[in-house]
């Protein structure tokens, strides 16, 4: 049986989604953070995805500025996490309707996927 290249089994993927991350909190609490997410591609039951913030300055994390706002209703400032991520779909909520990443921004991002 012939076996699938690396691009059959990826689905190319352009929508957002919010991310649901369980952390514990300091007083030992287990609490839920929801997150954007840009998710561009899929591989089975996982999605492959960055994550965005308006915060320039996130601990040790490194940020990029994005060219424009996905989010047109958001006129503030929007950066993506430097890093690749993947998780399963059920840690994802539903898709947000009429946010878009520029071209120029998704470019980025998926050569950044290709270099890794």
């Amino acid at each position: 049986m012939k076996q699938k290249s690396k691009h059959q089994m990826l689905r190319r993927k352009k929508e957002f989604r919010f991310h649901s991350v369980e952390l514990i909190s300091d007083s030992g609490k287990a609490i839920r953070i929801r997150h954007p997410s840009y998710v561009f591609l899929e591989r089975g039951n996982i999605y492959i995805y960055v994550t965005i913030t308006h915060s320039d300055n996130i601990g040790n994390g490194v940020v990029v500025k994005l060219r424009k706002n996905p989010n047109p209703n958001d006129d503030r400032e929007s950066y993506r996490v430097v890093g690749i991520k993947e998780d399963t779909k059920d840690k994802f909520g539903r898709r947000e309707e009429g946010w878009k990443m520029d071209d120029s921004d998704d470019q980025d991002i998926r050569d950044e996927y290709e270099k890794r």
